[in-house]
Parts: C-alpha cells; structure tokens; sequence
C-alpha cells in the first residue's frame, strides 16, 4: 500500500454539519470606487444595496448595505484569503477583517426581496426607529440594529472592587509572510508539486502560487446577518490612500478579489468562503 491512497468516491455536496461554499467578494470595478480614497475607509464584502434599498421600499434606508445571511446561533466557517504580491520576490499586504452582524426584524419577514424566501429574524419588532431627516425631509425608518464581533477582556480583580469584563470590537489579521520561507514538496521526477491551482498565475506570482493561501476562522453568528469590512493593516491611517495599481499597496488585495489593474478577468469564484453550520 506504500504511496497509494485509498479514495471516497461518494459524492458530498451537503453534510448535517456544513453548508456547501458561499464566494463573498466586493462588487465589480470595487478598484475604481475606493482608489485614492483613505484606507480607512473600508472594503466592504458584498458592498452592495440592500435589494429594498435599492427598490425604494418604505422604512428601509436607500444606502442600507447589504448582508450575508447566516443562522443565528450557527458555526460559521470563513476562509480569507492571503494576499501575495506579484513578482519574484513576493511579499505579503496584511489586511485587517472586521466582522459586523445584524438583526434583521419583522418587517424583513414582511417585505423580503424580490424572488427570494422569507429571512428568518430574531428582531421581532418592526416599530418606527429613529427617522432620517436629512434634506428637511421626514423618513421613517425601522429599527434595524448592527453590531461589531468582539472580544472580551476579563481584568483582574482588584482589592475591594468588583470583577470587569472589557468588550473590544475584534479584528482579524491576515499575515502569514513566513509561508514565503516554506518550499513545495518534491514529486518522484524532482519537480515541485502543487498544494493549491486556480487562485495565482504561477506565471506572476512564481513563489506563492502553488502553496495555500486561505486561513480559516471560525465563529458562531449572533446576527442574522454579516458584513465584512477590510483595511488595510500595516498602513491603515487617514492620511494614506488605498491604491490598486502599486504591488506595494493594495494590488496584491485587488489581485484576488478584483482584476489586478486589469491583467487578468474578475475570478467569480474567488474570494471569501462562507459556510455554516450546526451550533458546536
């Protein structure tokens, strides 16, 4: 049995455990939107309008981003992506992922998009919030309330004085630079295998392109929704600018989820992968 592998050939789409793969990525021509913007304006994935949003619905605001839906209370599985410079000498842009999750409430239930089921909601109001009333003019708007994934701080307990739990919103970074230090396993003819195929031109991306290149993190939602945010993190400050035409700056991010300055297609299905799953 030495070098053979014994191979499942039953088919698997689902299992009681995980969903199948959801590809979250920002919208096409994203580069566009953000060049030359702050960098700590963040990418948001999807990035796009609410679909009532963007029909006008009644109570929903017109920008009202939109999310990704997840089960309350469910495993949820992301895998983000590494983002390699192109060229010889590679090198890895680190970005910081920020995870905000949401309610949705009864009137979601009411007024779902168009063609599509009903969402499940945990908000079960679909009261008037607090109205828009820029421009002089009343807008009523549901209450739809968002919130940062975040992580608790338990501090000591000092003398005399009560316990203290410290909420920080989380950030997730993306920086594994030293994946550049580790070869490719040999084959029996000498060459170098391929961990990983159809994420990186080896052509242009010669050291990282064969080596994976996804880190997964895992959480358990406490919306019904998620949006995920991304700057960038070794450079992320009001005064710099996100830039997708320097492999110094944002075209390695750009080279994953976008065009690359226009050198090769928008990969449709790659980005972030999605999937949930039972409570742990």
């Amino acid at each position: 049995m030495s070098g053979q592998v014994v191979q499942n050939t039953g088919a698997t789409m689902v299992d009681a455990q995980m969903t199948s793969v959801r590809v979250v990525k920002p919208f096409n021509g994203f580069e566009s939107v953000y060049q030359g913007k702050p960098t700590s304006t963040p990418i948001a994935f999807p990035g796009t309008k609410d679909p009532r949003a963007a029909a006008g619905q009644a109570g929903f605001d017109p920008n009202l981003l939109e999310g990704i839906a997840v089960p309350q209370g469910s495993r949820v599985l992301l895998n983000f992506p590494l983002t390699p410079a192109p060229g010889e000498e590679g090198g890895f842009t680190s970005y910081t992922y920020r995870i905000v999750e949401r309610f949705t409430n009864l009137n979601d239930y009411r007024n779902p998009p168009a063609g599509k089921p009903r969402p499940a909601f945990h908000f079960t109001k679909s009261s008037p919030g607090a109205p828009d009333t820029t421009g002089g003019t009343l807008k009523p708007r549901t209450l739809r309330p968002a919130f940062w994934r975040d992580i608790g701080f338990e501090a000591p307990l000092a003398f005399a004085s009560n316990g203290q739990l410290r909420l920080r919103p989380e950030e997730i970074i993306v920086d594994e630079a030293s994946l550049l230090n580790l070869g490719r396993p040999l084959l029996p003819d000498g060459t170098s295998g391929v961990l990983q195929q159809g994420v990186l031109d080896p052509e242009t991306n010669p050291i990282a392109a064969g080596i994976p290149l996804f880190l997964p993190f895992w959480f358990d939602a406490e919306g019904d929704e998620i949006i995920i945010l991304a700057t960038r993190t070794d450079l992320a400050s009001p005064t710099l600018e996100w830039d997708f035409e320097s492999a110094e700056a944002d075209l390695p991010f750009s080279n994953i989820y976008g065009d690359a300055n226009g050198t090769h297609p928008n990969f449709p299905d790659l980005g972030i992968y999605v999937q949930t799953g039972t409570t742990p």
